[in-house]
């Protein structure tokens, strides 16, 4: 009996309990519905400076505990519920699953290093080969040039020479007045221009003998001739061939042109073109003439390169 009573205590408290919250809930929702209420309402004005209307607030009475009579417990029906709430409390402990066995990690493959691909240096650029300029030599000694030119020259000296100053003088001569001789003074002037044109005149008439006997000559020795004195010999050559354009002379233009050509292994000019101008048109142009009225110039020893480049100076002194 005195098990079968414990529960309906417990119950009992609980019900107490209950009502307790319950009447503290109700009390405390009154009073916040009262004050909501008069927040809401307005103030009305008051007559005549009186007070204000009291409010009255009725509390709910303080509701009494009832008293419930304590059951006592012996120790032996202690230890009973002692048991049985261990055996109730205990709930069966949940069998562990066996382990879930992991899947062995896969380590990710190291990466492998980009090989190293060997920058191929560029090319050098290509440098065009600059022939060093010859330095301005004077004429050889006519031993060491060619028989053949030397016969030539002396023929044009020894043709040249009488024609021009012969004819002039001895006319005045003649006549053995002084009277005539002052009068054709001033012909005489222009004597050095008409041995200079007859000159060049004789010049180009003789030039396909000249150039003819240059080509076997310097056949003959041009594989025993030294660089220096092929370029030498080069530079005479072309200097004996070079024109001052009278426009040029007359306008006192002066400069040096460089110019560029090709030659094969027999010295024929395959092409000639200005590198360097003088900065006059017609002391270039002149430079491109005497090349070309040069081929073919003494053939280049083995070895030589074929691209020569050769500097014409034009001074009026």
């Amino acid at each position: 009996m005195s098990r079968q009573a414990d529960p309906t205590g417990r119950r009992s408290s609980a019900l107490d309990w209950l009502l307790w919250c319950t009447a503290g809930t109700l009390v405390f929702a009154a009073h916040a519905g009262a004050v909501a209420l008069m927040l809401q309402q307005p103030e009305e004005p008051l007559a005549d400076g009186a007070p204000p209307a009291a409010i009255m607030i009725e509390l709910a009475p303080e509701p009494v505990a009832s008293k419930v009579e304590e059951n006592q417990i012996t120790p032996d029906q202690q230890d009973a519920e002692e048991v049985k709430s261990e055996a109730v409390q205990k709930p069966p402990q949940p069998v562990e699953p066996p382990p879930v066995p992991q899947p062995p990690e896969v380590q990710p493959p190291e990466p492998t290093p980009p090989e190293k691909v060997e920058e191929t240096p560029p090319p050098p650029p290509e440098v065009a080969e600059v022939q060093p300029e010859p330095p301005p030599e004077p004429e050889p000694k006519p031993v060491e040039e060619p028989t053949v030119e030397e016969q030539v020259t002396k023929e044009l000296e020894n043709v040249e020479v009488p024609l021009p100053v012969t004819r002039p003088v001895q006319k005045p001569v003649e006549t053995a007045d002084t009277t005539p001789v002052k009068k054709k003074q001033p012909k005489a002037a222009p004597q050095p221009q008409a041995q200079k044109a007859q000159r060049e005149a004789q010049a180009e008439v003789t030039q396909s003998d000249r150039t003819a006997a240059s080509t076997t000559s310097s056949g003959l020795f041009s594989s025993s001739v030294s660089p220096q004195k092929w370029q030498a010999r080069l530079a005479a050559y072309l200097e004996r061939r070079k024109r001052y354009p009278s426009e040029a002379r007359a306008n006192k233009e002066e400069g040096t042109a460089y110019a560029r050509f090709q030659i094969d292994d027999s010295g024929n000019v395959l092409s000639v073109s200005i590198s360097r101008s003088s900065g006059f048109p017609n002391l270039d142009q002149a430079t491109v003439d005497a090349i070309k009225r040069s081929s073919p110039v003494p053939a280049p020893p083995p070895g030589v390169s074929k691209t020569i480049t050769v500097p014409f100076r034009f001074n009026l002194k």
